[in-house]
C-alpha cells in the first residue's frame, strides 16, 4: 500500500537528481523484429551484451530475416529443445542464450496469434495494452519488466521497473515494493515533477549506475 508520506519522499529524492547525462539505451524502436528480440534479450542483461546482441544480429542476419514471415521461417530451421535453441541463439546473437531463444519462440507465437505480425500493429497494440489483460502469463519468463521495456521502445511514457529504479525507490520510501509499486510511485513522482515518467526512469537509472 503507497502511501502520500511515501509519494513525498520519493518526489523529494527525485528531485535532487540531475538532467540524464546521455541518450537513453531504450530508444523508440521502429523495427519488428528488433523489439520481438529486445524483449527476450533484456532481462537482467548488461547493456554491452544486449547492443553486441543486436549488432551481431543486424550484422548477420538483418538482411535475410524480414517481417515474421522471415523470422518464423528462422526459427522453424532449429529444433525447439536446448541443442537446437542454442544453435538458434548462436545464430541470431552470437551468444548461447538457449532459454531466450525459446522465449523469442513463445513471444513469436502469442503476437502471431493476436494478429500482431508488423511494426504498426505492435505499436497499436502498445498503445491499447493493459499488463494484466494482455501481457501478464502469456509468455514463461516475461513479466512486467519485460512488457514496460517493450511498450517503451514503442513510444509509450512509463516505467520499467529494473533493479536500479527499484533499488532507488525503494532506499527513498525506507522498504521493499513489488514491480506494481514501483511503477505507480515513479510515474507518480514524474507527474509531481512535471517530468515525462520515462525521462526519471533514465534519470534514476544513470544516476544508480553511477552509484
Amino acid at each position: 500500500m503507497i502511501s502520500a508520506d511515501e509519494l513525498r519522499q520519493l518526489v523529494a529524492r527525485s528531485r535532487a537528481l540531475p538532467p540524464a547525462g546521455s541518450v537513453p539505451v531504450a530508444l523508440v524502436e521502429h523495427d519488428f523484429i528488433i523489439n520481438v528480440q529486445s524483449t527476450v534479450l533484456d532481462i537482467q542483461m548488461s547493456t554491452t551484451a544486449l547492443v553486441r546482441a543486436l549488432e551481431h544480429f543486424k550484422a548477420k542476419r538483418g538482411a535475410r530475416i524480414r517481417g515474421m514471415g522471415g523470422l518464423r521461417r528462422a526459427l522453424s530451421r532449429f529444433p525447439d529443445d536446448q541443442p537446437g535453441n542454442t544453435a538458434l541463439a548462436q545464430y541470431l546473437w552470437g551468444y548461447n542464450l538457449w532459454t531466450r531463444a525459446h522465449m523469442l519462440r513463445d513471444l513469436v507465437d502469442y503476437f502471431d496469434g493476436i494478429g500482431v505480425r508488423d511494426y504498426e500493429s505492435l505499436q497499436a497494440w502498445a498503445a491499447g495494452s493493459d499488463f494484466e489483460r494482455d501481457f501478464e502469463g502469456k509468455v514463461k519468463g516475461l513479466g512486467l519488466a519485460a512488457y514496460k521495456a517493450l511498450v517503451m521502445r514503442l513510444g509509450v511514457d512509463t516505467v520499467k521497473p529494473d533493479t536500479h529504479v527499484r533499488r532507488f525507490v525503494e532506499a527513498a520510501i525506507g522498504r521493499r515494493a513489488p514491480d506494481t509499486e514501483v511503477v505507480t510511485l515513479v510515474e507518480a513522482a514524474a507527474h509531481e515533477l512535471g517530468l515525462p515518467a520515462a525521462d526519471l526512469d533514465w534519470r534514476i537509472w544513470e544516476y544508480q549506475r553511477r552509484a
